[in-house]
C-alpha cells in the first residue's frame, strides 16, 4: 500500500517504502558447522526462523561489503526444477586477507546470508545442495578505477526464489592468534 496523507502539512502515515539492494554485511557459515539443518517453511516461502543452529564455538563469519555492489537475483528452472538464487557483491577492503578467505571458501561448502533491508536475510542455502561460489579480482588499471573481488554465490536449485530467512545470525567468536 501507498502512504495515506491526511493532510499535506502533516506527515504521511501508513508508508511502506520499498528500497532496492541489500545490506553491506555478507554472512558466511561452512555447512559442515551447521548443528542442524534450514528447514525450509512453506508459509513463510523460505526457512523457518529456528534454521541455522551451530555447533558449539561456531557460528558465521561477517565479511564488509562495497556499499551499493550488493544484489540477489532469481529465476525459475524449467518447470519442477526449482530457482536459482543469485547473490553478487564486491569486497574492496582488506584485499589481502580477502584472498586468503576465499582460498578457504573455494574449497569448503558454506552457506550466505545477506540483509534484505527489512526484518530478514535472503539465504543462499540448500539442505540437500550446497551453494556455489564463485570470484574474480580486478587490481584495477588508473588511480581512480575499481578494484576489489567480486563474489558470486549461486543457490540452485531452491525451493523459493529470493529464499527468505528471519532471525538472527550467530556470529562465530573471534579466533585468537
Amino acid at each position: 500500500m501507498a502512504c495515506i496523507l491526511k493532510h499535506i502539512k502533516n506527515t504521511a502515515s501508513n508508508c511502506s517504502e520499498s528500497f532496492s539492494g541489500v545490506g553491506t554485511k555478507a554472512y558466511v557459515a561452512f555447512i559442515e558447522d551447521l548443528e542442524t539443518p534450514g528447514v525450509w517453511s512453506d508459509e513463510m516461502n523460505g526457512f523457518t526462523p529456528d534454521s541455522f543452529t551451530f555447533k558449539e564455538g561456531k557460528g558465521f563469519y561477517e565479511i564488509d561489503i562495497k556499499k551499493k555492489s550488493g544484489k540477489v537475483t532469481s529465476e525459475s528452472n524449467p518447470q519442477g526444477g526449482g530457482f536459482n538464487n543469485v547473490l553478487t557483491f564486491v569486497v574492496n577492503n582488506n584485499m589481502n586477507e580477502m584472498s586468503y578467505i576465499l582460498r578457504t571458501i573455494n574449497n569448503v561448502d558454506t552457506m550466505w546470508l545477506i540483509s534484505d533491508g527489512t526484518d530478514g536475510y535472503y539465504a543462499m542455502y540448500d539442505p540437500q545442495f550446497a551453494p556455489e561460489v564463485t570470484s574474480s579480482g580486478d587490481t584495477g588499471d588508473t588511480p581512480d578505477s575499481d578494484r576489489g573481488f567480486t563474489i558470486t554465490v549461486t543457490a540452485s536449485p531452491a525451493r523459493y526464489p529470493l529464499a527468505r530467512w528471519v532471525g538472527v545470525p550467530t556470529v562465530a567468536p573471534a579466533e585468537e592468534e
